[in-house]
């Protein structure tokens, strides 16, 4: 998901940046572009950490029903 974003964005980044003659395009770069690319990339590497601790929570809670089929009683 956020690797369609991240593209678009730079995309349309770097066809903006070919089109930019002043200093008030290269601001916009500046003050917006570039903060919004740098947020897609914190997001997408929060979405990952998520996905990891979303996993390793799955594989916890697997073992714990294992445990539980093999016989073992609850405490």
């Amino acid at each position: 998901m956020f690797d369609d974003v991240s593209g678009m964005t730079e995309q349309c980044a770097e066809t903006f940046r070919g089109s930019v003659r002043d200093s008030f395009g290269e601001s916009i770069i500046n003050d917006v572009i570039d903060p919004i690319r740098n947020q897609i990339g914190l997001l997408s590497s929060f979405h990952e950490e998520v996905q990891r601790s979303s996993l390793d929570i799955a594989q916890v809670l697997q073992t714990a029903r294992s445990i539980n089929l093999d016989g073992s009683s609850p405490r």
